[in-house]
């Protein structure tokens, strides 16, 4: 029963992480250049595909829960979810631009699935490998070694985390101006979406006392170092996972940052499952978790973000340069007009848009008739005072945050 639960536990994560492949790819998609959704986007964003690949994955993971066929129906479950997420990610706005303190600018893929992906390769990898040592005629021992391989890919995802962080901010990562900086400029995010913001009094507090988010930080820091402890036994390992569960959910409610898959698969491992798993300290107990853990770390270093699953952004590690939020308003700046439905992509999505045209020197004019065009391209109706507003989000070295609006231009035809 233990086994059946993990199992059970695991595709159901990764079930609720292929929903937003699976949904995302249902719109008229622009592809990134150069990307795997540019080769072949096309054919899996087609309704007949995407379902298809979805039952397939429902299929193979009640066979994988089952115990029947689960070497085969884990890897083939692998290929399915991570093509349906590469293809997601090739979208134009599936991303984001980081800075480094020269100024120089990196666009990276959202990778809050990258965890998901890189748990099922690693499942991918040890269920045949128990195979081959002759694990075949045993299921429980099969299951051992992919649970292992869940915990040696949330080890090294945690793990690379931290090591990229320090790479590019040194000791200086838990900076006061973190917490103050992106709570302000998420929070212009989603008002731009069309939520609700509403601001905690932990939210106001950190905005307002910056130096006492710098122990929250180094707690997070540390936790992530602390993350290849889990490799050395169950109460390590729950210690650990507990943490990191933990850790999403604050992320959750302070920053809006929704890691929900991470969050769960780090649970799923704190939990003692399999039964009598990794209980020991010998090496041969704990082989499969750290060849994956290896194999996984030095990926993801070398390859920096270019293949899917592997990623080793450091989150909230840019420099703190002057960030713009581009709203769509009323002529007056009162009312806010939800981006996604107007405009058919994030404010985030737009904002990245509008400083890449900045940036490049491109024409504003041109700036602004994109956005007429993917207003037509969703089928949505303009209001008559439709105006493109823009607020540019800054911090001090104190912490203290500065903010400054203003209109950019109106969205009429006859202007």
């Amino acid at each position: 029963m233990a086994d059946l639960g993990f199992r059970g536990l695991l595709v159901l994560v990764v079930l609720i992480a292929a929903l937003e492949p699976v949904r995302g790819l249902a719109g008229e998609a622009g592809w990134r250049p150069g990307t795997v959704g540019a080769s072949v986007g096309g054919r899996v964003a087609r309704p007949g595909t995407r379902v298809v690949l979805a039952v397939i994955l429902v299929v193979c993971g009640c066979a994988f829960t089952a115990g029947v066929l689960q070497v085969p129906a884990v890897v083939v479950m692998a290929g399915v979810f991570v093509l349906l997420t590469t293809v997601h990610l090739s979208q134009e706005f599936a991303g984001y631009v980081t800075e480094d303190d020269d100024g120089t600018r990196h666009f990276k893929v959202h990778h809050h699935l990258h965890l998901a992906g890189m748990t099922l390769l690693a499942a991918a990898g040890t269920g045949p490998a128990a195979v081959a040592a002759g694990h075949g005629a045993d299921p429980h021992r099969v299951t051992v070694w992919i649970a292992q391989g869940l915990w040696g890919a949330v080890a090294a995802h945690y793990f690379v985390s931290a090591v990229s962080k320090v790479r590019r901010r040194g000791l200086r990562w838990p900076d006061r101006r973190l917490f103050p900086f992106y709570l302000t400029l998420f929070s212009r995010f989603r008002t731009g979406d069309g939520e609700t913001v509403r601001h905690s009094g932990a939210v106001r507090l950190l905005v307002n006392r910056p130096r006492w988010g710098v122990p929250v930080l180094w707690a997070a820091l540390l936790l992530e170092f602390s993350a290849p402890l889990m490799l050395l036994g169950s109460w390590p390992r729950a210690a650990i996972g507990a943490g990191l569960v933990l850790f999403h959910l604050s992320s959750r409610w302070l920053l809006s940052v929704d890691f929900r898959e991470n969050a769960m698969l780090a649970g799923l491992a704190a939990l003692p499952l399999p039964y009598a798993a990794g209980q020991g300290f010998g090496i041969d107990e704990h082989l499969p978790a750290v060849v994956v853990f290896v194999v996984c770390a030095v990926l993801s270093f070398l390859l920096d973000d270019r293949v899917y699953p592997f990623s080793n952004l450091p989150m909230f590690a840019d420099a703190y340069r002057p960030s713009h939020v581009v709203t769509l308003r009323s002529a007056d700046g009162a009312e806010v007009h939800p981006t996604p439905a107007t405009v058919g992509c994030s404010t985030a999505g737009l904002s990245r848009e509008y400083a890449a045209a900045e940036t490049s020197g491109g024409d504003p004019a041109a700036f602004r008739e994109q956005v007429r065009e993917r207003v037509t391209a969703t089928g949505s109706v303009l209001p008559a005072d439709a105006t493109l507003w823009i607020e540019t989000v800054e911090v001090e070295p104190t912490g203290e945050v500065r903010t400054a609006r203003r209109r950019l231009w109106s969205l009429s035809p006859a202007e």
